[in-house]
């Protein structure tokens, strides 16, 4: 192992769990040290005082043993390193699989050594229990695509439910749905932020783009493996080539593994991409079909793993495989009610009686209420009394663009109930739709149903009776629609 090989690695350990590459003195502190040299000697390559050098080497050493599972110093550095190495080129036997060489990609990660086998194996037992004796390490980290550590809302409960589900039921697949705007994707990552110290690898893709499955679970692979982090817009490697030849099953048949041998978290956002526009919710488009038995071997395998997956709807396998004794989990997110108020302070609006109102009108939707929010502030100075003084609801170009989306995954069926129901200012029966649309009952009956699982449209219980309705945003778009229709 050379000198430039240890820097690769070293530098690929600090960058991927800490998101920054090694700077020019660190490096620096690396090749001296593999040529034997002295802190003083470094020094005066630099120049800086020995002192100076001794405390950035200390702050190195600390960093890499945490990465590494191992307490390393300056005189065991390099074999330390020798040993991580090793342990790339053979744990888990996937040397051949996916083209592990000895010389390491600036951008790999490490494979688990014995010592991370055993930790993934105690965290299974155990999520809250760590080994007394044992140099406690940091999850393999891929979140790349994950968004920034933002603020949050409220959603104490939830966060609290989602990590009882993951932590104590052991739960293997978890969606959380709505539509958009509610906040999945700030609550998943806040909740990554919680349980993250209970699992050996996290993982976050985004499926905006709809990737193969093929294509999705060669990336995990890839990232579990801690292989070069696969970037189909690159020139074609060796390391992508022998990876992507494989044939599915292979691919499925590895992750699968480390489903079991390790304690894995998988977030998948926006799951929507790869389902079906014009279709009644939950069915894919044609060509991502093989996700639906992928997700179901993630629900009924034995492991001790959980993907989570955020989604304007849920496919309909996992819905029919939720149950009070399955470890599959569906979280419905609701607006974030009085917490709202939080939103209201930071934008600076007056006439605090009048809040709730704003909160009923747009569901607690936290980004319906920040949109809503800019505009009082632009327009009445954050008088919320005089916008509402209007009697009118206010969408804007930000909500209708997101509700557009929404709407055109919608079915011919859905897009006619929708629109009926906007047009009725109270709650109806199914009979009352009936009687409005010239529809069969069981056409009906499927189109609420889908319509409820996508979360745009209201089942509300009076008087024994079962009623439905749109939310005011909603009635309000349906309404847009229609006139630009007619």
């Amino acid at each position: 192992m050379d000198i430039q090989d240890v820097l690769k690695l070293a530098d690929s350990l600090v960058f991927n769990h800490m998101g920054k590459h090694l700077d020019d003195l660190q490096k620096t502190i690396i090749e001296g040290v593999c040529l034997g040299e002295k802190y003083a000697d470094i020094a005066e390559k630099i120049p800086c005082s020995e002192g100076y050098v001794r405390d950035k080497a200390s702050d190195l050493w600390k960093v890499l043993s945490n990465l590494s599972g191992e307490e390393i110093n300056k005189s065991n550095f390099c074999s330390a390193l020798e040993r991580l190495q090793f342990s790339i080129s053979s744990s888990f036997g996937l040397a051949n699989l996916v083209g592990v060489t000895n010389n390491l990609s600036l951008c790999s990660d490490r494979l688990p050594s014995s010592e991370d086998k055993t930790n993934g194996k105690k965290r299974n037992k155990s999520a809250n229990k760590k080994s007394e004796n044992h140099i406690t390490t940091l999850p393999n980290k891929n979140i790349r695509e994950a968004p920034e550590l933002g603020k949050i809302y409220g959603r104490i409960k939830e966060i609290s439910t989602l990590e009882n589900w993951i932590l104590q039921e052991n739960s293997r697949l978890i969606g959380i749905l709505e539509i958009s705007g509610i906040g999945k994707t700030t609550l998943s990552r806040h909740l990554l932020e919680k349980v993250q110290d209970n699992f050996d690898y996290i993982i976050w893709k985004n499926l905006y783009h709809a990737p193969s499955l093929s294509k999705l679970t060669a990336q995990l692979v890839l990232s579990l493996s801690n292989q070069i982090y696969i970037n189909f817009s690159l020139s074609e490697t060796t390391e992508k080539n022998s990876l992507l030849d494989l044939e599915l099953e292979t691919l499925l048949s590895i992750f699968y593994e480390y489903l079991r041998n390790y304690r894995c978290l998988i977030i998948l956002d926006n799951l929507q991409a790869i389902l079906a526009e014009n279709k009644f919710s939950g069915n894919y488009q044609n060509q991502f079909q093989n996700y639906s038995q992928f997700f179901q071997n993630i629900g009924e395998l034995p492991h001790h793993s959980c993907l989570i997956f955020n989604s304007w709807e849920s496919p309909l396998e996992i819905i029919n495989m939720t149950g009070l004794k399955t470890p599959v989990r569906i979280m419905s997110l609701n607006g974030i009610g009085e917490t709202a108020r939080e939103i209201f302070k930071e934008q600076n609006l007056s006439d605090e009686e009048t809040w709730q109102k704003l909160i009923d009108t747009y569901r607690g939707n936290p980004y319906y209420l920040k949109t809503v929010c800019r505009m009082i502030q632009e327009i009445f100075n954050g008088k919320v009394r005089d916008y509402l003084a209007y009697n009118s609801l206010f969408l804007g170009d930000e909500i209708i663009a997101k509700l557009d989306r929404n709407f055109q995954r919608l079915s011919l069926l859905e897009k006619q109930v929708i629109s009926q129901l906007s047009q009725i200012d109270k709650p109806v029966t199914v009979t009352e739709i009936l009687e409005k649309l010239p529809l069969s009952p069981p056409q009906v009956l499927q189109t609420i149903q889908s319509l409820g699982r996508r979360s745009l449209i209201e089942k509300i219980t009076q008087e024994k009776l079962t009623l439905f309705t749109v939310s005011p945003v909603i009635r309000e778009y349906g309404k847009i629609l229609d006139k630009i229709h007619n």
